[in-house]
């Protein structure tokens, strides 16, 4: 079945190479649903920052079992950070890294127009927002 077919998936991302080689299948599946599902991208359809607190609605554990609910998040977890594919905050939240995922079709820019995904958006939340790249 198409991502875009299903209601609740938006078709803006895909994983890259990289993600595809060096993760287990399970931990892919996570990411795919973590880059694609309505409920863990922000208003931008951005992959949101997840917090590691697994009572909370946006957590790293509820995207799992949405994902797949016969998979452990412990072990999900271990293994995205021993890869590098999450980087863990001091706020207490996980983020995507930028390198494991890549807009899904390619986009013609207009050369007078700076890509909307270079641009930094402000906002006055006390949600941190994500990096654009995982260049510090």
């Amino acid at each position: 079945m198409s991502h875009m077919r299903q209601p609740n998936v938006i078709g803006r991302w895909e994983p890259t190479e990289l993600a595809s080689t060096i993760l287990s299948a399970s931990s892919r599946q996570v990411v795919r649903a973590w880059i694609s599902r309505r409920e863990f991208l922000d208003e931008h359809h951005d992959p949101v920052m997840l917090i590691m607190d697994t009572h909370s609605k946006d957590s790293f554990t509820r995207l799992v079992q949405s994902a797949n609910p016969d998979l452990a998040p412990a072990v999900v977890l271990n293994e995205l950070l021993r890869k590098g594919v999450v980087e863990p905050l001091d706020s207490g939240y996980l983020m995507l890294r930028r390198s494991v995922y890549a807009p899904s079709q390619p986009r013609l820019q207009n050369l007078q127009n700076e890509s909307r995904i270079n641009r930094v958006f402000e906002t006055d939340d006390d949600v941190p927002r994500r990096r654009y790249n995982d260049v510090y």
